[in-house]
């Protein structure tokens, strides 16, 4: 698979993902006076929290630019973000999630599980850290028993 360019992920990207009516509410709802929209810290622990998941893994290096993820986990990450987002405002159950994204939490959270154990390689990176920020994973050693020199069939008379 050729390497290609990494995507990033801005809360303007976030309309996308969901209704723009509810993406507003979420930058705007339950903020204290002077507080800042949070989202894009939200997006920026996202995409912090899928690099470490692909580092973990061992089996791509991670993009130079820490901003960028491989774009096939976008729109997941967009799924995590508008989560966290939606929880941030859900007061007393006002705004809690569905099943049906309840189960599509339980199944990115697995996907991710998966990356870090290194059954899933992401693509490759056409913009590679120069020296990676985690160490390759390594294999177990492989340990091996001697053959047995004493036992019931070579000890005659015992």
């Amino acid at each position: 698979m050729p390497a290609i360019t990494w995507t990033t992920l801005t809360a303007a990207d976030l309309p996308v993902g969901k209704a723009a009516a509810l993406v507003a509410a979420l930058q705007s709802a339950a903020l204290g006076d002077g507080q800042a929209d949070p989202m894009p810290g939200i997006v920026a622990n996202v995409i912090t929290r899928i690099r470490a998941e692909i580092a973990a893994g061992g089996r791509r290096v991670l993009d130079a630019d820490a901003t960028k993820i491989p774009p096939s986990l976008k729109p997941l990450a967009m799924r995590m973000a508008l989560r966290e987002g939606q929880s941030r405002i859900n007061v007393a159950g006002s705004l809690e999630l569905t099943e049906q994204e309840k189960e599509e939490w339980r199944q990115d959270v697995r996907y991710l599980e998966r990356i870090a154990k290194g059954e899933i390689t992401v693509e490759e990176s056409d913009n590679p850290e120069s020296s990676p920020s985690v160490q390759r994973k390594t294999t177990r050693p492989l340990v091996t028993e001697r053959t047995r020199a004493w036992g019931s069939a070579n000890q005659d008379g015992i």
